[in-house]
């Protein structure tokens, strides 16, 4: 079985600059060794491990983030993604807010931080177990689907598969708001599983026919999970917990968010030319009737956007996306608090988009000083950019950086 790990979860010696008290927090972040024991894997833990999300933040760096960069909040993610900072923001006991573009990433995020008690919890599995009974009642009683499937979807799953994903959402629309968009989640956390896809990026090389009956067993299966997960997650919790607000925005223009400014921005926006967060997840959006258009007037970072570019063209464009981040931030933070920003190098072709020098450059453009960054060399498994980083290491960076005239930090080891 294969165990998904974070890319912050590899080890290696990390290099340093900058104010070194900040330097060091920031090494500590990315310190993250290697998992030996899959089961018990900090990235995997509670609700993190519920629902996968590519390039998320390791658990483990978020919290050691928020712990020496919070400032006791509030903290903003405006990239917030599957919500791994929020989450860890609730543990320490800071306020937070978290913001994307992406609907899934909203919902999921929303999904994770939100408190539930013990009965919501055991009603959450009754409701999923009644789902499963009503989907295979018309199993058995060879019902036809409840609507026309579009043609992605009779592509991607098995025909019985398909109408037992059918049932299940037809008993799932009947459920009380709260406990319906906690079963969405749980559906869409299984969609891939029971789809003809090896994961969330390859098809399966060879068919493989599941079971009458699998789909809706394992529905229950994964609502169970989620409980004890919701679980597990709200004992880590101190006794006056903090407020969460998570909002579907724009973190170049971030137009719905309070305000009243933060303490810290602790972030790791798209790393540019490695994801279509858009294609990943469209089918997950289409089956929980998420709406893609703002996602898809404004990714930033696109693979298949920046494979169109000449890589000095991509290379701009990357700053240019940087720098209207940068300008959006500007009024949400506190006079000289830090904005903590995680992001890794990217290739076009054969050109590194160094994350380190893009990150001054549109900091120094923005009005932002870079006070300091560590960085740690990440593997680079993208065949057709893998000349790139043949002269120097493909490295993951985490920095610091504050409104102001700009600053030199000079590396040490």
């Amino acid at each position: 079985m294969k165990h998904r790990r974070s890319l912050s979860h590899v080890g290696g010696p990390i290099i340093t600059a900058g104010a070194r008290c900040e330097a060091d927090g920031l090494a500590a972040a990315l310190a993250v060794p290697p998992a030996t024991d899959a089961d018990n894997d900090p990235a995997r833990s509670h609700v993190h491990g519920f629902h996968t999300y590519p390039a998320r933040l390791h658990p483990l760096t978020a919290a050691r983030l928020v712990k020496t960069f919070g400032q006791g909040g509030p903290i903003l993610d405006p990239f917030c993604g599957s919500g791994t900072v929020l989450v860890e923001a609730l543990i320490a006991g800071c306020a937070s807010l978290g913001s994307d573009l992406n609907p899934l990433a909203v919902r999921l995020a929303t999904g994770k931080t939100r408190l539930r008690s013990a009965a919501e919890l055991e009603q959450l599995v009754a409701c999923a177990q009644a789902c499963a009974l009503q989907a295979d009642e018309r199993r058995c009683a060879k019902a036809g689907a409840s609507r026309r499937f579009p043609a992605a979807d009779v592509a991607l799953f098995e025909p019985h598969v398909l109408l037992e994903l059918d049932s299940l959402r037809l008993g799932i629309t009947a459920c009380t708001p709260a406990v319906r968009s906690d079963l969405e989640l749980v559906l869409s956390a299984i969609l891939v599983k029971l789809s003809r896809k090896e994961s969330d990026t390859t098809r399966r090389t060879s068919p493989r026919r599941l079971p009458g009956g699998y789909a809706t067993q394992l529905f229950v299966a994964k609502t169970r999970e989620f409980a004890t997960r919701c679980t597990i997650f709200q004992r880590l919790l101190p006794p006056q917990r903090p407020p969460v607000t998570v909002l579907l925005d724009d973190a170049t223009q971030l137009e719905r968010l309070p305000d009243q400014p933060v303490a810290a921005i602790i972030t790791s926006p798209p790393y540019a030319a490695t994801y279509d967060y858009l294609a990943h997840h469209e089918l997950r959006m289409r089956w929980l009737g998420l709406d893609p258009a703002p996602l898809a007037r404004g990714e930033i970072g696109s693979r298949s956007t920046y494979a169109r570019l000449a890589p000095a063209a991509a290379r701009q464009r990357w700053r240019q996306e940087l720098e209207r981040f940068f300008q959006a931030a500007t009024r949400l933070l506190k006079a000289d608090a830090p904005l903590v920003v995680v992001m890794a190098d990217s290739a076009v072709g054969s050109v590194a988009l160094r994350a380190d020098e893009l990150i001054a450059e549109a900091g120094r453009a923005s009005g932002w000083r870079l006070c300091a960054q560590a960085s740690q060399a990440r593997p680079h498994f993208h065949g057709p950019t893998l000349a790139a980083f043949r002269r120097r290491p493909r490295y993951e960076h985490a920095f610091v950086l504050r409104q102001g005239s700009s600053a030199t930090v000079s590396p040490r080891h």
